[in-house]
């Protein structure tokens, strides 16, 4: 599907690479940390102080930063029993309201992650072991939240697509 048809395309040029990247090395670090971890631990005996929280966090961060990516995408996992009979007008209402329904939900989410963050926050909530401030990553998985919502408009304003079994 070519990106630069689609309505508000900066998500598909902008937003989805620069997540995609940054998802990516998440990930690459989650995997270097596993590594040195093992290696330190079972031929050195002396893992890495605070891997399982920094392992806690990347992962977290790792999740928030892949969700509006897949959103974006449209690669969530769907079940689609009725698409090959439901007709194109039901279908795009059908996508729009689940679309705009989601949306508000995750915005909702994203709204109760960053009142979250502020109460973790005046408490000053750390991690036991590094005492890495927590605030941060809450107010980041909120941010991410409310841009997979906005992921959510911008697939409203986009045509469906029919799943094929050619693209299972």
């Amino acid at each position: 599907m070519n990106s630069d048809r689609q309505p508000l395309a900066i998500f598909d040029r902008v937003i989805a690479p620069l997540l995609g990247a940054i998802a990516g090395i998440l990930l690459f670090c989650l995997m270097l940390l596993t590594c040195i971890d093992v290696i330190g631990r079972y031929f050195f005996n002396t893992p890495v102080t605070g891997g399982f929280e920094l392992t806690e966090m990347m992962l977290a961060a790792l999740i928030f930063f892949g969700l509006p990516l897949v959103t974006i995408r449209n690669e969530h996992v769907m079940v689609d029993l009725l698409d090959p009979v439901t007709p194109d007008w039901l279908l795009r209402i059908q996508h729009v309201i689940s679309c705009i329904v989601c949306a508000v939900a995750t915005g909702y989410l994203a709204w109760r992650l960053w009142l979250r963050a502020v109460n973790m926050a005046a408490a000053g909530e750390t991690t036991a072991q590094l005492k890495l401030p927590i605030p941060y990553l809450t107010f980041t998985m909120s941010v991410l939240m409310g841009v997979t919502a906005l992921a959510l408009l911008v697939l409203a304003c986009r045509r469906p697509v029919r799943q094929t079994a050619s693209q299972v």
